[in-house]
């Protein structure tokens, strides 16, 4: 009878060994698994950061290549009045005026290479 329930104990520590390392295993490929989803997404970010870097790069490319555009004289004076006018109205600070300038020369001529000395000519007073 001792015998018994020895062997009865025996069985029931093998049962749950077994149990045991059938749930490790169990873990331990839910962990590969998760291991590998996340180096898939790792991998996904890491190209669709690289395909937003490229299409950065060639837009600031194409921007580059994009010559100044120049401004008659008489479009010039158009803006400067334009400028005062938005000045007189909205009684802006001085300190804002080389902003709205520029504001202005852009959506004007369609272009953000803009000449300083433009700006300069625009909010002198």
């Amino acid at each position: 009878m001792v015998a018994e329930s020895q062997l009865n104990a025996a069985k029931a520590a093998v049962d749950k060994t077994l149990m045991l390392r059938h749930i490790s295993l169990a873990h331990d490929s839910q962990f590969q698994r998760d291991i590998e989803h996340s180096r898939q997404a790792i991998a996904a970010s890491r190209e669709l950061l690289q395909r937003r870097q490229r299409q950065n790069d060639a837009r600031a490319l194409a921007n580059s290549n994009r010559a100044a555009v120049t401004v008659s004289a008489f479009d010039a004076d158009i803006i400067r009045e334009a400028l005062r006018k938005l000045v007189a109205e909205t009684n802006a600070p001085e300190c804002h005026w080389r902003d709205l300038a520029r504001n202005l020369i852009s959506e004007f001529v369609d272009c953000e290479a803009i000449q300083p000395g433009l700006v300069n000519w625009i909010i002198r007073k």
